[in-house]
């Protein structure tokens, strides 16, 4: 099982073999699990970010690390049709780590705690040899959780933002070239991802099932597929891009196409919906759900692509 998600499905089956199933809506498998403690179902996630894993210190500021835990663990909430409403966060810190640094960390997360409506209640500290942060949050639905696996044959495929931006900022800050005309603002765009709560309201009226974009959006559409049972097929050419992302893609020796979709770290949401107007006013069509299985893209002539790698994934 050196697969990360060989691990998922593994563990999926070992921790349903114990407890009581009852109050389980949504389990393991999904952006986020669900509970139903007889009143109200709510929406509980956990992300952890890892030092030289996720980020690296040379990259980003202390400040900003703390910034993007939140908002990543949040994406998940979102992306169930959630609002956050509380979070803990566990720290594990290094022993050289400054006064400074510690209290810029905690302001970046305040910072997305307080943007986010993530109130952070409580956590843990502890000491260890690379800093990570591991943010819980809880989460309501707007009205009633969106999971991976409802997604329906004829259904749209939208996503919100652009894609690619991230993955191009962290490209560009490896390879030094912050001199580059879009350069720092791609840069930012990895250090800080976007607040999609309006967002998530917006898909909540609508959407047949949602995910959100962490490890590409080629994979993580995958993910709904695999849940939902049907196939998808993306139109290359349809996919939101940013101003100046191609140039500074060909700047870097890089597929534009490629990076938009298996980047990762975009924390965009990717849902399913019938193709509305509605749909298109936030968000952008770049698919459709098909009978099958897998996704297939495809050119604007009706071509398939095929890329070296589909996604972000630990252990591979």
């Amino acid at each position: 099982m050196r697969d990360e998600f060989a691990k998922i499905d593994w563990l999926k089956t070992r921790f349903e073999l114990d407890g009581n199933d009852g109050e389980v809506v949504i389990g393991i498998g999904d952006d986020a699990a669900v509970m139903d403690f007889g009143n109200r179902p709510t929406v509980i996630t956990v992300d952890t970010q890892v030092e030289n894993v996720h980020f690296r210190l040379d990259l980003i500021s202390h400040r900003d690390v703390g910034y993007r835990a939140m908002v990543a663990a949040v994406s998940d909430i979102w992306a169930m049709a959630a609002m956050p409403s509380a979070s803990v966060v566990a720290l594990n810190l290094p022993a050289n780590l400054s006064d400074e640094a510690f209290q810029e960390l905690i302001e970046g997360l305040a910072d997305a705690a307080r943007g986010t409506g993530a109130r952070v209640i409580g956590g843990n500290l502890s000491r260890g040899d690379a800093l990570s942060i591991t943010t819980t949050v809880f989460g309501l639905p707007i009205a009633q959780p969106i999971g991976r696996d409802s997604a329906r044959v004829g259904d749209a495929v939208y996503v919100t933002g652009t894609l690619g931006a991230a993955a191009l900022g962290l490209a560009v800050l490896e390879a030094g070239r912050l001199d580059l005309e879009h350069g720092p603002r791609f840069a930012e765009r990895w250090r800080k991802p976007p607040m999609n709560g309006q967002a998530a309201r917006s898909l909540a009226k609508l959407a047949t099932a949602a995910v959100d974009v962490s490890d590409g959006c080629l994979q993580d559409l995958g993910h709904v597929c695999a849940a939902s049972h049907v196939g998808a097929t993306l139109f290359a050419h349809a996919l939101p891009l940013d101003p100046g992302y191609e140039a500074t893609c060909q700047s870097l020796d890089v597929d534009p196409r490629e990076l938009a979709l298996t980047g990762g770290e975009d924390y965009e949401l990717l849902f399913t919906a019938a193709q509305s107007t509605e749909a298109a006013s936030f968000a952008t069509l770049i698919g459709e759900i098909t009978e099958g299985s897998g996704v297939r893209v495809v050119d604007e002539r009706g071509e398939s692509i095929e890329f070296a790698r589909g996604g972000f994934r630990h252990f591979s």
